[in-house]
């Protein structure tokens, strides 16, 4: 942490330096800064990935268990050390990002295999939504980049590496939609979408499941106390009523307690047969 203070402290500088700098005289350091800015941001990647990693490596030598995926090793081992909030979250969900854009085209997650695990992306249009996004976002991209260039290169070069993001984020997104499936075990319901959110769901909590309302599309406003847990352009197939409220867990950290689960699923009869098979099953014991 130490060394990312010191990349922290000369960036802080460069601005200082920038402001202070008369505009006669900026050319040359806007030079400067053409090659700086990306050396100093892939230098900082490099220093909180390292620590990233050092920390994981660390807890997999004391932990043998295989029973954990690389997300969930990162928070463990990294929870001790960021707290659960904000810092940690954003970590995450960057750490996500990388994860299901990158690495998961050579290496799987794994995916339990068994009648307890629901998709829910083959009939969602989040696969169309994800094109038409990644087409915009690469001609908008190319576009801007240009047009920003005449006026400052380095803003230009920001722009473009915002824009990679975006193009990163929304092919994890729909990776990560299609690896993390809705999860019922015997007391517990896990109800999520892609590394956006989730909410993990003690059954015996339930206190019902119902047809869910047609919503009224992107312009419909969520009630505070629902989770949405699927896209506004989708039809919503079932509603779960809870008895006490449960906290869900969104990107960077955030988190509420909500009373009513809205989602949808490839296999929604069958799922919903499970859950209240659950039900009745632990209401008896």
């Amino acid at each position: 942490m130490p060394k990312l203070l010191v990349y922290l402290s000369f960036i802080v500088c460069l601005g200082a330096s920038y402001l202070i700098i008369p505009p006669t005289q900026k050319e040359f350091f806007n030079q400067i800064l053409i090659w700086l800015i990306p050396v100093l941001e892939v230098s900082i990647v490099i220093v909180v990935v390292y620590s990233i990693i050092k920390s994981i490596i660390r807890y997999k030598g004391n932990n043998k268990s295989k029973e954990n995926d690389f997300l969930e090793i990162a928070r463990i081992s990294l929870e001790p050390k960021l707290g659960n909030g904000f810092v940690l979250g954003a970590i995450l969900t960057e750490l996500s990002v990388f994860y299901y854009s990158i690495v998961v085209w050579f290496r799987k997650p794994t995916v339990i295999e068994n009648e307890k695990v629901y998709s829910y992306h083959k009939t969602s249009q989040i696969k169309t939504i994800v094109i038409v996004f990644l087409i915009l976002i690469t001609l908008e991209g190319i576009l801007f980049h240009f047009l920003i260039q005449l006026w400052s290169d380095v803003a230009a070069w920001i722009f473009t590496i915002l824009n990679i993001y975006a193009l990163l984020y929304m092919i994890g997104l729909y990776n990560s939609v299609r690896f993390l499936p809705h999860i019922i075990y015997f007391d517990k319901l896990i109800i999520r979408l892609g590394y956006q959110s989730n909410i993990e769901l003690d059954i015996r909590n339930i206190e019902s499941i119902q047809t869910a309302k047609k919503q009224g599309g992107i312009g419909e406003k969520i009630p505070k106390e629902t989770y949405y847990a699927m896209l506004n352009m989708d039809s919503p197939q079932y509603e779960i009523f809870l008895k006490e409220p449960a906290l869900m867990k969104s990107s960077y950290g955030r988190k509420k307690y909500v009373k009513t689960v809205v989602f949808r699923t490839d296999e929604p009869i069958k799922m919903v047969d499970e859950i209240n098979s659950n039900i009745k099953s632990l209401s008896k014991g």
